[in-house]
């Protein structure tokens, strides 16, 4: 029996090709699509869980409270990891974990400025599970002067030799054992790193302050089995207002795990990746949708031509469930061919998947249990849902009346197809708009206007005898016709820091706290930078009491603080900033010194000594880059022969930033195109269809005289309306999704045009007309006669 039913469908599929080869592809397009988001999604998902006690792992942030508002950071005091561990009963374990600036890693004629390099706590491998190839967990952090290496550094710095034992010179100063080295590390994990050494080395370079109030490094926890939450929380706090009792502020663990998904991208609440895993979990399941319905709307299509076969094999004594399984076996077949054909295509389009993405997943992925079951299930369902109404719905008819041509119960009406062409169009449109709003969104965030000019400059760090010889640097630097200014500051231009400072002013309420970004500038800084005056003047050698020495000072401030001083221009105004004190002498109009997901905060710059700098920034004139750089890389060696001239542009930089969103855009905009791809093959497949059972009417209407565009008119007419219905319904759904949901987890955003509706309709319309016109443009120059011997 079950022979007889394979045979049946195997021959229905080949005597239909074009419908069956389109039903297929379109729904073996759609599970692709949703195998590789749902890859994604299960990556994103599983950031850190690698880690063997994952469930027990909190990162320590904290909410510190300015001016009535809530700023969230994730940087604790720098003593607090051990005497939290110490005093709070429920914490296993603590680990400290900061960068180190200004680590220059030598070994022989290798040398390299090594970001990646990271300060722990011995107790780091007690909480996280890293593979090791060589050397000891235990051991590994344990002597001061200790290093360990991911297998991609070491072989880096020592090539195929074992670096156990030997020696990496560390800013041409301190001598650093290597004792172990760990397998490459996870890409599914925030704690990305190159070189772990150990927490006191930040203590031997004076990168290191025991003060309470100072937030600046972050701090990890492992807690006991069945540890409550809340208490830990409370007791956090709790601890830190013993050695500081003037902080306001509250401390809370974080789940490690949720922190990719859920993380904050600085002071303000951003909810983080999560919601592109919203996004993308949303346009896996419109995308299978329209695939489904798809199928379903081609297959009860396709089986409405067999109806006479079906009263054929009734009157020959076939029951009705041996028609019902039939229908349901041909639907269930066809779906797990178009599964076999899903799996070929996402394998063969996983690189240039991963490329876009940025991820680094394999076909092993697409093998494991849960894909394989979860794709058989929806590959089950679309197959028997598709079955279920020609099944239902054919196997019912009586046999005399099929057989007389009497299908007038509603399969000719088509209505449940025209329902399901709109639900289909509806998704494809709610994606277009959906897709170009994201897309604005994004590229308003790169392109918005900075307040600086970000282009045609770069910077680096200075570190250890670079600092020494800023001066020299400086002046070789400017007798390049090229370089426009040098100057520098103690933070990058896009990444300026916080300090509440306690910052004073006349007329200031007393119990006013305002969290205030402070930069240390040289001078030029501002004319570097091109940043615009709204009022006053920038720093100058013309005026000594610009500089910061002893309690004096002079400063500058942005827009924002001076709205925060209830001022007008507030130029000339006395100003007191840490233990300095002066006047503003001039006024910034606003700049984004964060990512523009921030809002822009109250900002300071202070003129300081050069020890007081960290980083050099170098405008130069555009034109050949190469040359130019190749000129000041040579200028470079003379000056720090031994230093790498290791340099960053600051639109490189900046662009870098918003690198996730630019990947998940470019995913959005394929994903989109083929779900409208997949809608298109379903609509290419009804107008054939309709084209077929309207034959005889054509052919008739065309002896009567009606013209080829009068026909194509005809047959174009019933889809076009189909696909307008699609947007009266989509746009309001894609206006308020996309507002509610969407936008407003940005602080500055882009606006809703109005033109982006009538574009993603417009757009949907004559795909419509263009996949419908082949169809009807054939049946319209098709022969009358021919048309006529039809039935």
């Amino acid at each position: 029996m079950f022979r007889n039913y394979l045979i049946i469908a195997i021959r229905s599929i080949f005597r239909q090709k074009g419908f069956s080869l389109i039903n297929i592809l379109g729904l073996a397009i759609g599970l692709a699509c949703a195998l590789l988001i749902l890859l994604w999604v299960q990556d994103e998902l599983s950031f850190d869980k690698f880690h063997e006690h994952a469930d027990r792992l909190y990162r320590v942030e904290e909410d510190q409270y300015y001016s009535g508002e809530v700023y969230h950071v994730t940087v604790t005091p720098y003593p607090s990891g051990p005497v939290w561990k110490d005093e709070i009963p429920e914490i296993e374990d603590a680990c400290r974990y900061q960068w180190p600036s200004g680590m220059l890693f030598t070994y022989g004629e290798t040398a390299f400025y090594e970001g990646g390099g990271v300060a722990v706590d011995s107790t780091f491998f007690d909480l996280f599970t890293y593979e090791f190839l060589l050397g000891n967990k235990s051991t590994a952090l344990t002597e001061p002067y200790s290093a360990v290496l991911t297998e991609e550094t070491a072989e880096k710095y020592f090539g195929d030799e074992n670096p156990v034992g030997k020696s990496l010179t560390v800013n041409n100063q301190y001598e650093f054992t290597v004792t172990a080295v760990l397998k490459s590390i996870p890409k599914n994990s925030i704690n990305q790193f190159d070189i772990l050494v150990p927490y006191d080395y930040l203590k031997e370079i004076g990168q290191y302050n025991d003060h309470w109030g100072s937030n600046s490094i972050r701090t990890y926890i492992k807690l006991y089995e069945n540890a409550v939450i809340d208490s830990v929380d409370s007791k956090l706090t709790a601890v830190v207002k013993e050695h500081n009792e003037e902080t306001t502020t509250d401390f809370m663990a974080a789940p490690f795990t949720r922190i990719h998904l859920h993380q904050y991208f600085g002071y303000g609440h951003d909810p983080g990746a999560i919601v592109f895993v919203y996004i993308f979990s949303a346009i896996a399941l419109f995308v299978l949708l329209i695939a489904c319905i798809n199928f379903m709307n081609l297959s009860t299509a396709r089986s409405a031509t067999r109806a006479r076969e079906i009263g054929l094999r009734k009157v020959s004594g076939a029951s009705r469930r041996a028609v019902i399984i039939q229908f349901f076996g041909e639907s269930v077949l066809l779906a797990f061919i178009s599964l076999i054909f899903a799996l070929i295509i996402a394998s063969s389009i996983l690189e240039v998947f991963n490329k876009v993405s940025g991820k680094e997943l394999d076909f092993s992925n697409l093998l494991h249990p849960r894909f394989i079951i979860s794709m058989i299930l929806v590959t089950l369902i679309a197959g028997l849902i598709s079955g279920i109404y020609p099944a239902l719905y054919l196997s019912a008819f009586r046999p005399i009346k099929v057989l007389k041509g009497d299908l007038s119960t509603g399969m000719k009406s088509g209505w449940f197809r025209k329902v399901l062409v709109v639900v289909q169009f509806t998704l494809s449109v709610f994606l277009i708009i959906g897709t170009v709003i994201i897309y604005r969104q994004l590229n308003y965030m790169k392109s918005k206007d900075l307040g600086y000019d970000r282009e045609n400059m770069f910077y680096f760090q200075m570190r250890g005898e670079i600092k020494d010889n800023y001066q020299a640097i400086k002046e070789e630097f400017l007798r390049n016709p090229q370089v426009l200014s040098v100057s520098a500051a103690n933070h990058q231009p896009h990444r300026i820091g916080s300090n509440s400072g306690g910052g004073d002013w006349d007329g200031k309420d007393p119990d006013q706290s305002v969290l205030i970004g402070t930069n240390i500038v040289d001078y030029d800084y501002i004319e570097t930078l091109k940043i615009q005056l709204k009022d006053g003047r920038s720093f100058s050698k013309d005026f000594p009491a610009d500089f910061a020495v002893d309690a004096s000072a002079n400063f500058m401030i942005n827009e924002v603080l001076e709205k925060i001083m209830g001022k007008e221009n507030a130029v000339g105004e006395r100003f007191r900033f840490w233990s300095l004190e002066g006047r503003i002498i001039g006024v910034m109009k606003d700049f984004h010194y964060h990512s523009v997901r921030m809002k822009i905060e109250p900002v300071v710059f202070i003129l300081g000594y050069t020890e007081w700098l960290s980083w050099i920034v170098i405008r130069i004139a555009p034109g050949d880059l190469t040359k130019t750089m190749g000129a000041l890389e040579k200028t470079w060696n003379e000056i720090m022969p031994g230093y790498p001239f290791d340099y960053n542009f600051v639109d490189e930089s900046i662009d870098q930033m918003y690198r996730t969103e630019e990947r998940l855009g470019n995913l959005l905009k394929y994903f989109t195109i083929l779900a409208i791809i997949i809608a298109c093959l379903g609509l290419f497949g009804l107008a054939s269809f309709t084209a077929e059972q309207r034959t005889q009417e054509i052919g008739i209407r065309k002896v009567m005289g009606a013209r080829v565009s009068t026909v194509m008119l005809l047959l174009s007419r019933e889809f076009t309306w189909l696909v307008v219905i699609s947007c009266l319904i989509a746009i309001p759904a894609a206006l308020i999704v996309m507002k509610k949901v969407f936008l407003q987890n940005f602080e500055y955003r882009t606006d809703v045009a109005w033109w982006i509706f009538l574009g993603a309709s417009l757009a949907a319309l004559l795909i419509a007309i263009l996949t419908v016109s082949y169809q009807a443009a054939r049946a319209a120059l098709s022969n009358p006669a021919d048309a006529l011997r039809y039935e």
